[in-house]
């Protein structure tokens, strides 16, 4: 019993150590990178309520062509654009098996916006990566980043994304 119990206490004393070394470890963040047109973008995970994949969407008369229309999702309308489309200035994006909608989260949940992108990729850690310092970024940009591949990353501020003028006029 006297075992069982010094077994116990043992455990317990190491699992407190591994606890406060992984308290002490600097925080890792992610970002979701997924791929728009010829660019790699990461995005915020804060900023993202649901990634889906979403065929049927209602289109707007007169909208530009990168404002895909209103989709329902459980109930909630939102607003689809292009993101491809839109970054290019092009036509709509044909969409693929790959293709999917992120919807926006919480603290953009006032727009009920959701922006199609040609493929998601995967999360990234941003501690991973070096910055891009004479980069001329986009008025949405965060950051530009490089990973140890040399893969150029564009760190996106979805925040500023919705609010640019031309992402605003949709007709």
């Amino acid at each position: 019993m006297a075992r069982d119990r010094n077994r116990l206490v043992s455990f317990q004393e190491a699992l407190g150590a591994r606890l406060k070394l992984a308290a002490a470890q600097p925080k890792r963040e992610s970002r979701l990178a997924v791929r728009v047109a010829d660019h790699n973008l990461l995005l915020d995970l804060a900023d993202i309520a649901e990634v889906a994949q979403i065929a049927q969407f209602t289109s707007v008369p007169f909208a530009k062509s990168w404002f895909l229309g209103i989709a329902n999702v459980r109930g909630t309308l939102y607003a689809v654009s292009d993101l491809p489309a839109w970054m290019q200035g092009t036509r709509r994006s044909a969409m693929t098996a790959a293709t999917r909608v992120v919807l926006l989260g919480q603290r953009l949940a006032r727009l009920r916006t959701a922006l199609m992108v040609d493929r998601v990729i995967g999360l990234r850690l941003l501690d991973a990566m070096r910055p891009l310092t004479d980069a001329t970024l986009a008025p949405w940009e965060k950051a530009r980043l490089t990973d140890a591949d040399g893969i150029v990353w564009r760190e996106a501020d979805l925040g500023k994304l919705v609010e640019q003028t031309e992402f605003l006029q949709v007709v």
